[in-house]
């Protein structure tokens, strides 16, 4: 696979730290925001928190490529039904699935189908794709009935991306990483539309050192889905417990709130040096108190 752009999800991780609305009720099940059961029922478990999975979980951030591949390699469908028994063990009902975890260069219908019987099986629901927009992972998302891609909008322009959204039916949000303001997010999407919207990471606000809460503001209604993750400083991007960094995340997930979002949260750690599983229903519980 060419890394440039199968893996565009990413590809700007290492120039990155050095260089310094809402989804409808029906989407998401109409589940009311008026009790703790309700609150989880809108968290979503991202597969890319086991990034460092194939490496005894430790990795380092720049070498995210590498993780991927071996990732890759290493996902069949004992180890998908694996990951997916874990993941509904810690109390998740919903996924975001990571690239690797369905890549497009090795998915394919019947793949697709047995991933999706997995994930049925253990009573998940995949919610987003996390990586590149292409006519490939726009399949994918259609094979496994996922609604939205959030990543990096690749080589195409917002009016190729907006075509082929409409064309499948998935939508597209792009997940900030190295933009700072709310129009470097917006460019990226030509503004948004019906079919392009936003991803915020909480965690990469983080680590560009801007405020959160401005952003997510600024952007409006086209905040169409989150990634909850926190940082323990500015100018890194070495993740920890929700509501321990700098990341501003309860701010972000009360400016959310208060802007009417509607959308999945999906918790996202990736740490580099521990399994991810250790803390994952604290944090499910941390984001629930809080939309709570």
């Amino acid at each position: 696979m060419k890394e440039g752009k199968e893996l565009s999800r990413r590809r700007f991780l290492a120039t990155t730290l050095s260089t310094g609305a809402a989804l409808t009720a029906a989407t998401l099940g109409g589940a009311p925001m008026n009790s703790h059961a309700a609150a989880e029922a809108r968290i979503a478990f991202v597969t890319a928190n086991l990034v460092a999975q194939v490496s005894g979980y430790r990795f380092e951030l720049a070498k995210w490529g590498d993780q991927h591949k071996k990732t890759v390699a290493a996902t069949d469908a004992a180890a998908w039904k694996a990951i997916c028994a874990e993941i509904a063990a810690h109390g998740f009902k919903a996924v975001e699935m990571w690239e690797a975890h369905a890549a497009p260069e090795v998915m394919d219908r019947g793949r697709g189908k047995t991933w999706k019987s997995i994930l049925d099986d253990h009573g998940l629901k995949a919610i987003g794709y996390g990586g590149g927009l292409s006519r490939k992972t726009l399949e994918i998302c259609q094979w496994l009935d996922i609604p939205q891609i959030n990543g990096w909008i690749g080589d195409n322009t917002p009016e190729q991306a907006a075509a082929m959204c409409k064309e499948t039916g998935v939508r597209f949000n792009v997940e900030n990483h190295p933009q700072k303001t709310a129009k470097e997010i917006l460019d990226v999407v030509g503004g948004g539309n019906e079919w392009l919207g936003v991803c915020i990471d909480t965690g990469w606000l983080g680590t560009q050192g801007v405020s959160g809460p401005d952003i997510i503001r600024a952007c409006g209604p086209l905040v169409r889905h989150t990634h909850i993750k926190d940082v323990k400083a500015a100018g890194g991007h070495l993740t920890c417990l929700l509501g321990e960094g700098t990341a501003q995340v309860a701010e972000c997930i009360a400016a959310l709130k208060a802007g009417g979002y509607t959308g999945w949260y999906s918790w996202e750690d990736e740490p580099e040096d521990r399994n991810p599983f250790d803390s994952a229903v604290r944090n499910r519980q941390w984001i629930a108190k809080q939309l709570g």
